[in-house]
C-alpha cells in the first residue's frame, strides 16, 4: 500500500480520508498538509495535519492528492509546488465513465457521476455527486463541479472554472477560463473568460 499526503484539511480532504473503500486502490494517509496554522498539530478524520503545504518537498516520495475543490487555490498550490509528483486519479468505482473517456492526473470523481464517450477530464479537475457529462465535452485543468452538474453533449469548460451546484447547460456552450457560474444556473450561451454567471437563462453579472 503506498502513502499519501492530502493537501488541505477540508471537505474534499474529509472525503478522500474517509472513503478509501471507493476507489480501486487504498492508499495509508500519513496525514494532511493545510496552511491554516489552526489545524497544524490537530487531527481530522483520526489523520493529523502535519505541516504546511510548503512541507511538501520532504514528501518527495509520497503521493500527493490536492484535497481542494477551489480552482483558484489549486492554482495557486500548483504554482508553488509543481506538477512533478505522483498525483493518483481517485475515481468512484460506482461512477460511470463510458469507453473513450480521457483523464488527466489528480482528478477526483465522487459517486453517481456519468462521463459519456469521447469526452476529456483534464488535470486536477474534481467532480461532485450526481453529475453528468454529456459526450464530447471537454473539461480542462482544475475546474471544479459542484453536485448535479448536468452538461449536455460538446459542453467545453476552459481552465479554473468554479461550477455551482445543479448548473446545466445546452449543447456547444463554451465556458471562458477563470469563471464562475452560480448554483441552478442554465446556460444557453457562451460564457466570456472570468465571467460570473447566475440565472435562468444565464447572465453575467
Amino acid at each position: 500500500m503506498k502513502d499519501l499526503i492530502i493537501i488541505g484539511a477540508g471537505n474534499v480532504g474529509g472525503f478522500l480520508a474517509l472513503n478509501q473503500n471507493l476507489f480501486n486502490e487504498s492508499y495509508n494517509i500519513i496525514g494532511f498538509l493545510d496552511d491554516d496554522i489552526n489545524k497544524t498539530g490537530k487531527d481530522f478524520w483520526k489523520i493529523p495535519v502535519i505541516g504546511k503545504i510548503d512541507d511538501i518537498n520532504k514528501f518527495r516520495d509520497t503521493s500527493v492528492a490536492i484535497g481542494i475543490a477551489n480552482p483558484k487555490i489549486k492554482k495557486s498550490i500548483l504554482e508553488k509546488i509543481g506538477d512533478d509528483f505522483d498525483f493518483p486519479n481517485f475515481i468512484s468505482k460506482n461512477a460511470w465513465i463510458s469507453n473513450m473517456v480521457t483523464i488527466g492526473k489528480g482528478v477526483i470523481i465522487y459517486p453517481n457521476v456519468s462521463i459519456n464517450h469521447e469526452s476529456s477530464i483534464d488535470d486536477f479537475v474534481v467532480i461532485n455527486m450526481n453529475c453528468a457529462i454529456g459526450h464530447n465535452s471537454t473539461i480542462k485543468k482544475c475546474c471544479s463541479l459542484a453536485p448535479g452538474v448536468n452538461f449536455a453533449g460538446f459542453t467545453y469548460v476552459d481552465s479554473f472554472v468554479e461550477i455551482g451546484i445543479g448548473v446545466s447547460t445546452v449543447q456547444q456552450i463554451k465556458i471562458g477560463e477563470g469563471s464562475i457560474i452560480g448554483g441552478q444556473t442554465i446556460l444557453v450561451k457562451d460564457v466570456p473568460d472570468g465571467a460570473t454567471v447566475v440565472g435562468n437563462p444565464g447572465r453575467v453579472l
